[in-house]
């Protein structure tokens, strides 16, 4: 199948892609929802399960480019990413429905440690089978994460796809907000009605993507003898000085570190520093994703105006500057307003970095550059948290946002070195089709 040159974004085809997205995004939902509720019957540390629920970090830093890169070498009959997406949501559904009736098993005997930094931890031997299901799951969530993704920029021209990843992100966060509002109820029904439910929607959004998108089977080395990969990738951003890479990559890191730091502390800034309760602390970070999920459609559309690399440094301005002000902030309804400008400057940031990532891939390598980028926004994630932990250990929570700020400032920095990366225009559009159609092997 050729690509068609089109004069617009085909939002029936983005949607069905975006089905991935929106199953991922569902089920993470439902799991940092209720796994540590059922963590807390075999463990009896807060930390521990803390780590336990870091697993898809890992997973996306270990697992994720490995797999990106490995779907840009794939040749079979369903294309490059379909073959990680048919194998890993079915896998993903499976242990999903799963891990609420493993949850039910009898705690049994309980072992007491007593561990550095964390004191007196109790185990209870039931654990073991739930623990191996969680990791099953997040290996299956790995799996295809990184192909589902790839897939959008693989079918969708470069000028479209900041508008298509507003799309995207839009679905994200409506399946995140459905497993919030329809999952409770369903829990309150039976605890794996949920769980069986989600399963059930991402199977029939696979049924879809196998019917309805199709894909170049496979793309051959712009180099002879150069195969896609994580080693040959990195070998060739510095050997070329694809600085741009560098400098993106370097900038999402910082930014995730940031934004994941405010997401995690905030609640217990909230309680310490404005005198709230964790609830009401919680009201107001959830007016990001609120303005976030309204804002990604307009956020794709912004970027395709003014240019992604405007678009995002006006985003990161924006949350710079709101985070000085709610510095100063102890009016709760002031919060709310600052914060929901907030979530409009990440959707600002957010839609249009990964654009950015597609763009300075080769089309050899979008499924490589795909899992490299999930590599640094997941290590920012893991990083960022317990070292805001340390720094408001030391200087107070009171410190928190000048610590977020001080993050956001380095991503700035590192913007500054992005040079390339918008989308192409209709005439370059035109000649990296040909060469697509010189390079993309039907047979």
């Amino acid at each position: 199948m050729k690509f068609m040159q089109t004069d617009r974004l085909g939002y029936g085809k983005t949607f069905i892609i975006g089905l991935g997205f929106f199953t991922t995004a569902m089920c993470w939902a439902l799991y940092n929802s209720y796994v540590p509720i059922f963590l807390r019957k075999y463990i009896s540390s807060a930390t521990i399960i803390g780590f336990v629920m870091t697993i898809d970090n890992w997973a996306a830093i270990i697992i994720q480019p490995w797999i990106g890169a490995l779907s840009d070498k794939t040749n079979t009959r369903l294309g490059r990413r379909m073959p990680y997406i048919a194998l890993g949501i079915p896998l993903a559904a499976l242990f999903f429905i799963l891990i609420p009736y493993f949850r039910d098993r009898p705690a049994g005997p309980v072992v007491e440690l007593t561990l550095p930094l964390i004191g007196e931890l109790q185990l209870a031997s039931g654990l073991l089978p739930l623990f191996i299901i969680i990791m099953f799951f997040n290996i299956a969530m790995a799996l295809y994460r990184a192909p589902v993704v790839s897939l959008m920029p693989d079918v969708t021209p470069s000028r479209f796809r900041s508008k298509a990843n507003g799309v995207i992100n839009l679905m994200g966060g409506v399946g995140s907000i459905l497993a919030y509002l329809v999952g409770s109820f369903l829990y309150d029904l039976g605890v794996p009605i949920p769980f069986v439910t989600a399963a059930g929607v991402m199977v029939l959004a696979l049924i879809v993507l196998l019917i309805f998108i199709r894909e170049p089977r496979t793309i051959k080395p712009e180099k002879k003898g150069i195969e896609p990969g994580i080693i040959n990738s990195v070998k060739d951003i510095f050997q070329e000085k694809e600085w741009s890479v560098l400098f993106i990559m370097t900038a999402v890191f910082f930014w995730f570190a940031a934004f994941n730091s405010m997401e995690t502390w905030f609640t217990t800034y909230g309680v310490e520093v404005l005198a709230i309760k964790e609830s009401a602390a919680s009201r107001i970070l959830t007016s990001i994703s609120l303005f976030f999920v309204i804002s990604a459609l307009p956020a794709g559309f912004i970027g395709t105006r003014l240019g992604r690399r405007k678009t995002i440094f006006i985003g990161l301005v924006l949350f710079i500057l709101v985070l000085c002000v709610v510095f100063f902030v102890r009016s709760i309804a002031l919060l709310y307003l600052l914060f929901s400008l907030a979530g409009i400057a990440w959707a600002l940031i957010n839609v249009n970095s990964i654009t950015i990532v597609w763009e300075l891939a080769s089309a050899v390598r979008i499924g490589t550059y795909t899992g490299l980028y999930y590599f640094f926004s997941s290590l920012g994630q893991m990083v960022s948290p317990p070292l805001a932990g340390f720094v408001t250990d030391r200087f107070g929570m009171i410190s928190l946002f000048p610590y977020a700020i001080g993050f956001f400032l380095f991503s700035l920095l590192m913007m500054v070195g992005v040079k390339k990366g918008e989308a192409l225009s209709p005439e370059e559009e035109a000649e990296k089709e040909k060469f697509k159609n010189r390079h993309i092997d039907l047979e």
